[in-house]
């Protein structure tokens, strides 16, 4: 039981489920409020008694709008640190992977929320609702143009692969992939083929890259569709996924299959930024950011013609002719047009982050300015939907986040950079981050690196070895890194990784001469 701020009401959570608001002087009920599905455990007001908290032993706990008796939105805790916060309509904001433990029923069919994400993953819309503007929030619900309580009107497509199946092996390089698709109530909006991660036709619904493929025609007014492609596969084993976009929802069907044919090594493209020295002085300059930025990239660039062709490195340091200005920066963004589709591409990224009043992500350049109100000043810092459209390309994409070195000028402690890595997820590279949120990045004079990137470096030179086979790939570099900065920070910092579904294990680095 909770009494309202002004003593005039009392609220009430029970086992029948129910928060219920009553009269204080009169013992009537005012309203109830219905949802959980399990004991209510624990019920508050908000201090201007407008709102109200309610804890349930189903693991959720709701907000309520007081007066109209709305939900405005549900907290969902999970094992492992995950979680959830969602509005009725669907629009939401996660951990890195709360949304995977959240499906959408329609019927006796169950999707994941993760097949609506490109709709509702909005944490602006969401973020609305929890501000308590209705009237916003409302707004942005209609202009987005859905409500998961309508999901019956938009399920995901049916994709079906219907010319290789699981586990077959080619001889050659070169294969047929045949699909079929449809849909029972939206029109087909974007088809797009992944090969190993990379982008080998179509064009997804949220991006501007397209591989044009004769065979694949998407007129968008069609609920039905049907096509036969080429396809180039890598040497050994390859994941090939298929999605299919109705404007809300996507469905994809995938398979695994080999070839044994043998492939020229690909090229590999690093663009290396790593900034010590600020002009601004709310940003504390770093020490070893540079150190890692170079050294880094000396440990691919030794890879050329054992794991990779070549090896071409674009650096922006300090004290190298490119220096990490906001300009240099952006002008370096359109270095990775030059790789070809077989290519990886590695983005390293090494200096001090921070959130605007809104959360977004922003990495501070050299030459990055603040206002008055510690805000990134518009032109000045690097978005996190610039970097982004670093990242929208074909091929494989590798990228490593090194900026949460310590608190910066911006509104939050420590950058947030859930938002930003669940942002760069649309664009299927494989994440290695330097801590979890609200974990700093760690320096060491006795390294002369950042805690993380002396484990990459060690990684890279052998210690990463996966089972002796004479290589580091990108899972045993994960394990390494992730156990050894642990470790070495004893446990203060604990690095994460994304990973898209659709990349198998790869080879980062061959060892010996």
């Amino acid at each position: 039981v909770a009494f309202s701020p002004d003593g005039k009401r009392v609220l009430s959570g029970s086992s029948d489920r129910t928060v219920k608001l009553w009269e204080a002087e009169t013992g009537r009920v005012i309203r109830t409020f219905s949802g959980h599905s399990s004991r209510v455990s624990s019920v508050t007001f908000s201090p201007d008694g407008k709102r109200i908290v309610s804890a349930s032993d189903d693991g959720t706990i709701r907000l309520w709008d007081a007066e109209s008796g709305r939900e405005i939105a549900q907290f969902i805790g999970f094992t492992g640190g995950e979680w959830i916060v969602i509005t009725p309509d669907g629009y939401y904001n996660a951990s890195l992977n709360g949304d995977q433990y959240l499906n959408v029923r329609v019927g006796s069919e169950v999707y994941g929320i993760e097949q609506f994400r490109r709709q509702f993953y909005r944490p602006e819309i969401l973020q609305s609702a929890l501000d308590g503007d209705t009237e916003a929030y409302l707004a942005a619900v209609r202009a987005a143009g859905a409500s998961i309580t309508r999901a019956a009107e938009f399920v995901p497509p049916e994709v079906r692969i219907t010319s290789i199946q699981e586990g077959q092996e080619f001889e050659a390089a070169a294969v047929e992939l045949s699909v079929s698709i449809t849909d029972r109530n939206q029109t087909i909006k974007n088809v797009w083929v992944y090969v190993n991660g990379g982008l080998s036709a179509g064009t997804s619904s949220s991006r501007s890259v397209a591989r044009p493929v004769e065979g694949l025609d998407v007129t968008g007014r069609d609920k039905s569709l049907s096509f036969t492609i080429p396809l180039n596969l890598d040497a050994g084993n390859n994941l090939i996924e298929v999605f299919a976009g109705n404007g809300i929802a996507e469905g994809s069907a995938a398979v695994s299959c080999s070839s044994k044919a043998k492939q020229p090594p690909p090229d590999l493209w690093i663009l290396a930024i790593g900034v010590n020295k600020y002009d601004s002085d709310q940003l504390k300059d770093l020490n070893f950011a540079v150190n890692d930025a170079k050294d880094l990239a000396d440990i691919f660039k030794a890879q050329e013609g054992k794991r990779y062709g070549r090896v071409n490195v674009r650096l922006l340091t300090d004290d190298t002719e490119l220096r990490p200005t906001a300009k240099n920066i952006r002008d370096s963004f359109g270095y990775f047009r030059q790789a070809g589709t077989g290519d990886l591409c590695v983005l390293f990224i090494a200096g001090h982050a921070v959130n605007d009043d809104k959360g977004n992500y922003f990495f501070m350049p050299a030459d990055g300015a603040f206002d008055g109100a510690g805000i990134p000043v518009s032109g000045t810092a690097i978005s996190h939907r610039e970097i982004n459209g670093v990242l929208d390309m074909p091929g494989q994409k590798l990228f490593f986040l090194d900026t949460c070195h310590s608190a910066g000028a911006g509104r939050s402690r420590i950058a947030d950079t859930n938002s930003f890595i669940r942002q760069a997820m649309e664009y299927y590279p494989v994440i290695f981050s330097s801590s979890r949120d609200n974990e700093f990045s760690l320096e060491d004079p006795e390294y002369g690196h950042g805690l993380f990137t002396w484990g990459i470096i060690q990684g890279m030179k052998g210690e990463a070895e996966a089972r002796r086979s004479g290589t580091v790939t990108m899972k045993s570099l994960d394990s390494y890194v992730s156990d050894t900065v642990s470790e070495l920070s004893r446990g203060r910092q604990n690095p994460t990784t994304s990973t898209p579904n659709g990349y198998v294990n790869f080879v980062l680095a061959e060892l010996g001469e």
